[in-house]
């Protein structure tokens, strides 16, 4: 697994939209709004961090 933290994810529309985002391109993921994180199988990494960019949210 790989955890990206997303210090921008404030509220559970992010969430969604990271969700439905991931899930649109056959990425399963656990979105942890407390924690901030995103996590994803390491054959999704690259994926991931392409569309959370085009969503916005810089992730570490």
């Amino acid at each position: 697994m790989k955890t990206y933290k997303v210090p921008d994810m404030h509220c559970i529309n992010c969430v969604n939209r990271i969700k439905k985002a991931l899930d649109a391109e056959n990425v399963a993921a656990e979105v942890d709004l407390g924690a901030k994180t995103v996590s994803v199988k390491e054959s999704d990494a690259k994926k991931t961090l392409e569309i959370l960019d085009d969503l916005g949210f810089d992730a570490e």
